[in-house]
């Protein structure tokens, strides 16, 4: 996957808000839970909390929970490599790509 030099968006993150996706996915998506996860996302990133919502929002569409949206190749591609695991091992790949 191609990512910008100047951008703090990476694989990593990229996993990480497919992980909350998942995570309110398994939850049945209850009101404020997205925006506590942006949140966290956030912390760990440094990326904006309304750029990580945005892209969960993104996963949403790719995964056809939501209306088409214009997520990204580099999101559509992660999907289609990880969107099959569970929550347990995605976060088991984020761990592991933490510790690289």
């Amino acid at each position: 996957m191609a990512y910008r030099e100047t951008s703090l968006w990476n694989e990593l993150n990229e996993l990480r808000c497919l992980l909350a996706f998942k995570k309110l996915e398994s939850l049945g998506f209850p009101r404020g839970k997205q925006s506590e996860f942006s949140r966290d996302i956030s912390q760990k990133s440094g990326l904006e909390v309304g750029n990580i919502s945005a892209k969960i929002c993104n996963y949403k569409s790719v995964a056809g929970v939501n209306n088409e949206s214009n997520a990204s190749a580099n999101t559509k591609q992660l999907y289609s490599q990880y969107g099959h695991k569970s929550i347990a091992e995605l976060e088991e790949l984020i761990t592991l790509h933490e510790r690289a």
